[in-house]
């Protein structure tokens, strides 16, 4: 098969495309500055053409969404097979979000409540939000758009509560998660995911552990007064 991106001849696998992830939809290959997706299925890849190419029109930040995309040239059609999108570098892996102060746990969220705003405008459902699919330097990036699905609804705003809504749960599983870690035992985790799931529907996640945590305060300082 003939593959082509972003209308451009290219070899796959191709010199210096080394693969650093691999999911259920296609591995992901380090191809220049960017990250290059290529799905498993040459026949029914999780995102269509029409939808990938309205993708690669919407600017956002934080969540990562197809910037050229991968086809396989077939005798009678072409066919989408991936999509580069924005590679984060590997500095700051290893920073944790209950580390942060309050304040600058809001400058992390907070953006990507702003690209969700956004996508939502732009009828865009958010699917396949976890934390396997984030990356976390010091900023959140959310990394697989391959699920996403353009709508056709009047109701943005609705759309926008399912989306924040996505978004809130992927913060709590990111935050139980690295506090489980610290071994403060089940009643802990569990008085804290009381907490965090106790947010008002009108509440951002950010604006909501803005308010639970004390000036400078840290997630994990905030858990180990319980």
């Amino acid at each position: 098969m003939e593959y082509k991106l972003d209308g451009k001849k290219i070899s796959i696998p191709g010199k210096g495309m080394i693969r650093i992830g691999k999911g259920l939809t296609g591995d992901v290959y380090k191809y220049k500055d960017r990250a290059l997706k290529i799905f498993h299925d040459e026949e029914n890849p999780p995102i269509d053409m029409d939808t990938a190419k309205f993708f690669t029109g919407i600017h956002t930040e934080r969540v990562f969404l197809p910037k050229e995309l991968l086809t396989g040239c077939k005798p009678s059609k072409e066919v989408l097979r991936g999509y580069t999108f924005a590679r984060v570098p590997k500095i700051g892996l290893s920073k944790r979000i209950i580390n942060l102060p309050k304040e600058e746990l809001e400058e992390v969220i907070y953006p990507v409540e702003e690209d969700v705003r956004e996508l939502s405008r732009k009828q865009v459902l958010l699917n396949g939000i976890e934390p396997g699919n984030c990356i976390f330097n010091g900023k959140l990036y959310i990394s697989d758009p391959a699920l996403y699905r353009k709508l056709n609804t009047s109701s943005t705003k609705e759309l926008e509560a399912v989306n924040m809504l996505q978004v809130h749960m992927l913060i709590t599983s990111l935050i139980l998660s690295e506090v489980r870690k610290l071994n403060l035992g089940p009643a802990v985790e569990k008085r804290l995911k009381e907490l965090l799931e106790s947010k008002e529907d009108d509440e951002t996640i950010s604006e909501f552990l803005y308010g639970l945590i004390c000036p400078s305060e840290t997630i994990k300082q905030f858990v180990k007064t319980f």
